[in-house]
């Protein structure tokens, strides 16, 4: 028995940020289900970052829990235990590359209007994007065809604060893997102990 490919924790760690974003439009849309105020926008804000950053640490849990049984059962000597800050940063540019486009649209093309797509390919961001970005305004009427660009209504700083929050993944990743190797989640050792 050998410890996993960088190539296969990372289409992991990929998988989980892919299956996070998902998890979390249909947790935001749920949750506005109740309406559009300050107390779902904030449940909707807790529960997807929640979601999002607990499937990247369980992808290095689960990881560091078999390396650590691989070490105990087959004598492994060495293991690579920096490998998911790695894999994590790799994470962030695939997790952020969506907030970089949205950055470009608003500074560089701004006839585009990518808020739309962005929400819903950037899943973890929608709760964020129905929070701090003001809705278009369409005269009151649903049928009358409008023009306004909602990307006109978001501030430089919200792609650049959107990329700062997934900054946290190499951080998350790293500590779910520590946890998991060192097996602080056993919970017969947290029972008995």
């Amino acid at each position: 028995m050998k410890t996993e490919s960088f190539g296969k924790l990372l289409l992991k760690g990929a998988g989980y940020v892919v299956f996070g974003n998902v998890l979390c439009v249909i947790m935001t849309m749920a949750v506005h289900m109740f309406g559009n105020n300050l107390f779902t926008n904030a449940l909707a804000i807790v529960l997807g970052t929640a979601i999002f950053y607990s499937l990247v640490f369980t992808a290095a849990w689960k990881n560091g829990e078999s390396e650590r049984k691989l070490m105990k059962f087959h004598g492994l000597d060495s293991l690579k235990k920096f490998r998911w800050v790695a894999v994590g940063l790799l994470m962030f540019a695939f997790a952020a590359a969506p907030s970089v486009v949205l950055l470009l649209n608003k500074l560089v093309f701004p006839e585009q209007d990518l808020l739309l797509p962005y929400q819903f390919v950037s899943g973890s961001s929608y709760p964020f994007v129905l929070a701090f970005v003001p809705p278009a305004e369409s005269d009151g009427y649903a049928w009358v065809a409008s023009e306004i660009n909602r990307i006109d209504s978001v501030s430089v700083m919200f792609p650049v604060l959107m990329i700062a929050y997934y900054a946290l993944i190499p951080v998350i990743a790293q500590l779910g893997y520590r946890v998991g190797f060192n097996d602080k989640l056993n919970a017969d050792k947290i029972v008995y102990k």
